[in-house]
């Protein structure tokens, strides 16, 4: 099942840590650290540099000689010390990413109060990702520091998508914009105001897409539900346009106007208890959708 997920969308990264789980579980090591490179790819992409490194740390543990995989450590590295990161503690080793060392020559089952799901994922879909604890909706509107547009501000530039000086006069505005908005009005997309004075907004998608290979939605022709809207709380949805538009069994689709932001993509996973996948849509799209979900007269369009 995951297979076909991660086929169709090849940079959901829950659904890459759940097949490495079971492909290390399967004892099928040559798929478990190819899985793995493209989890790493996959966090490298979406801007997640802690959770990129360790993962190809945990691939080089096991396959030491690997340049490709000195290489792309080397850049990470790199890329967080330009951004000030330091390097991941050990704490983080016991994220939810399996790391490789924690596979023993000859497995043994794990104690019953932390024993993987995945051989019953078939039987047991609803608990394939335990909720964690509620994240109240201030909490979301306080962080708008992490929304992820610093990392699509340096991927626009680093890809050549728009001039570095409209993108980087954009991602002022924009920050400037968000910090002094109220609750009921949606966030500015940094795309959306790049495209004021830049390369129109399905230049930079078609770009983005490109690069990212992350799935599309032309939202504005979905007949969306508000109900599966208000499945996140306003202040997530009008405060990161994130927007819930579909949900089939345990999987629901989220459409996000940013790729990049990591904060806003694990506060939804904290509030629902479901499988995501992720896409892209244009931010008039998403504009519109949540305009039509809340009936604000403070939702600007």
């Amino acid at each position: 099942m995951f297979e076909v997920i991660v086929g169709g969308t090849p940079h959901d990264c829950q659904s890459l840590e759940i097949l490495k789980d079971a492909y290390l579980k399967l004892e099928r090591r040559t798929e478990a650290l190819a899985t793995a490179q493209k989890l790493a790819e996959a966090y490298l992409e979406l801007g997640q540099l802690s959770s990129a490194m360790l993962e190809y740390e945990g691939i080089l543990e096991q396959d030491r000689d690997n340049i490709e995989i000195i290489a792309a450590l080397g850049e990470v590295e790199e890329r967080m010390h330009a951004a000030g990161m330091a390097r991941p503690t050990a704490s983080l080793m016991l994220a939810p990413s399996l790391s490789f060392e924690l596979l023993p020559v000859e497995p043994e089952p794990p104690p019953a109060e932390i024993k993987p799901v995945a051989a019953n994922l078939m039987a047991m879909p609803d608990t394939i990702k335990p909720k964690a604890a509620p994240v109240s909706g201030d909490e979301h509107h306080r962080s708008l520091a992490t929304d992820g547009n610093e990392f699509l501000a340096k991927f626009l530039i680093q890809n050549h998508l728009a001039d570095e000086s409209v993108i980087q006069s954009s991602l002022e505005r924009v920050q400037t914009l968000n910090a002094a908005r109220v609750t009921t009005s949606r966030a500015v997309s940094l795309i959306e105001e790049v495209s004021k004075r830049g390369p129109d907004v399905e230049v930079l998608l078609c770009g983005i897409l490109d690069r990212s290979k992350i799935a599309y939605i032309p939202l504005e022709c979905y007949d969306v539900d508000r109900l599966i809207v208000r499945m996140l709380p306003e202040s997530l949805t009008l405060g990161r346009l994130i927007v819930p538009f579909d949900l089939i069994s345990r999987t629901i689709m989220i459409a996000i106007a940013n790729p990049f932001d990591a904060h806003g993509k694990e506060a939804a996973q904290h509030l629902l208890d479901y499988n995501i996948l992720w896409h892209l849509a244009s931010p008039a799209a998403i504009a519109k959708t949540l305009a039509e979900t809340y009936r604000q007269p403070g939702t600007k369009l």
